[in-house]
């Protein structure tokens, strides 16, 4: 009896933060703070996991499983990654880029873009990015502009969203935008390095614009533990209509993507970067 009356003081919440041993626990509008015992402790729980607690002891007491999770940013059960690349200061990086949509494709969370500091660019540049923006786009990723505040508050509504990019890229300056009720630091991007200083140093969810956000520690260096294959089967528009089903895309024998390159109908640098990125995987891969 003991036993079936502790399952019903059971809820079902999410961790949306996490302080040395106290996790903060969404369950609709109200939030929990919450323990750990017994054999959960020996389990690494993260912001985002969905988890079973007694409200009567405040006490996590089973963790659900995990649709996907992510290192860095730690977190896990994410339906999209909001990808926040800096057109200046730092400077556009489709090279950072692409490996964000890496992580996101491995982890089968849905990527979406968006590009800051346009006004910040010279006429040129902005036209080279548009240019590089309408690729994106024309291969099925969704891509904004920090200006486009009332189409990125439609598309986050009733999601879990982590928003990813490099230091100094304005993820915070974006949520100021979204929800000016926020009020979170911002800081100032150094000309010399190109880079910001963290103003993020938790990871934790905000509940925003009827969604859970989660504003992430901002870095200028991401580390993609995947197989040359994985990576290779990240790239979306490469498909697979070459001569042999093992193909790299490294060598003209028989290879459609390389083929696609030099036609114009895969974008340069996307193909240099995906040549970079597996020429950049050592023979092990630790999971």
């Amino acid at each position: 009896m003991r036993k079936a009356k502790a399952i019903m003081n059971n809820s079902i919440g999410k961790i949306v933060s996490i302080n040395k041993d106290l996790y903060s626990v969404r369950e609709g509008d109200n939030v929990f703070s919450l323990s750990v015992r017994g054999k959960l402790k020996n389990i690494k729980l993260t912001v985002g996991d969905n988890i079973e607690f007694n409200k009567n002891t405040l006490t996590i007491e089973k963790v659900l499983d995990r649709k996907n999770s992510l290192e860095r940013p730690l977190v896990s059960n994410i339906d999209e990654l909001f990808i926040v690349a800096s057109s200046h200061l730092p400077n556009f990086s489709t090279y950072l880029i692409d490996k964000f949509l890496i992580l996101s494709e491995a982890n089968s969370i849905k990527p979406v873009l968006i590009v800051t500091k346009l006004d910040l660019c010279a006429k040129e540049e902005i036209k080279e990015i548009n240019r590089t923006l309408k690729y994106y786009k024309s291969i099925g990723y969704k891509v904004f502009t920090n200006k486009n505040i009332f189409r990125i508050k439609r598309e986050m509504r009733g999601k879990v969203l982590a928003l990813a990019g490099q230091t100094g890229a304005g993820k915070s300056t974006l949520l100021n935008k979204i929800d000016k009720t926020l009020n979170l630091e911002t800081g100032e991007v150094s000309e010399a390095l190109g880079r910001g200083r963290h103003t993020t140093r938790l990871t934790k969810l905000m509940y925003t614009n009827k969604a859970l956000i989660a504003d992430t520690p901002g870095f200028s260096s991401l580390e993609l533990s995947l197989t040359k294959e994985q990576i290779r089967d990240s790239f979306i528009e490469f498909g697979f209509k070459c001569k042999y089903n093992t193909c790299m895309h490294t060598s003209k024998n028989g290879c459609d993507v390389i083929r696609r390159v030099e036609e114009g109908k895969i974008l340069k640098s996307r193909y240099d970067n995906y040549i970079k990125l597996i020429s950049e995987v050592k023979n092990e891969v630790k999971w």
